[in-house]
């Protein structure tokens, strides 16, 4: 299981963000990010909030939580026709994933 500070620098590289890119949109140093993917430091849960919007991930993912009893999620909407590909398909699960998350 990763930690939160070897998780932020995963998503982070694979955005393609350097630390001073990722702390320049947090409204932080590039030291705290350093801090962080350390494990020297963790990132507040606002922050966390922040981090997951800018990555578009959900917090399970960051906290390296995974729950192998979670159902299928089913989502039915209406979009006048518009079609998506699986990778828009797959950000929009992840974002309702992120809003349900943030009720716990």
């Amino acid at each position: 299981m990763n930690t939160i500070g070897e998780n932020i620098k995963r998503f982070r590289i694979q955005a393609k963000f350097t630390q001073e890119e990722l702390a320049t949109r947090l409204g932080k140093s590039k030291n705290v990010i350093s801090n962080w993917e350390r494990g020297d430091n963790k990132p507040d849960a606002d922050t966390i909030e922040e981090i997951c919007l800018i990555f578009n991930i959900s917090p399970n993912q960051i906290y390296s939580w995974e729950d192998a009893a979670e159902k299928p999620l089913t989502i039915a909407a209406h979009f006048e026709g518009d079609k998506f590909t699986e990778d828009e398909l797959e950000e929009i699960k992840q974002f309702a994933e992120f809003v349900k998350n943030r009720r716990k």
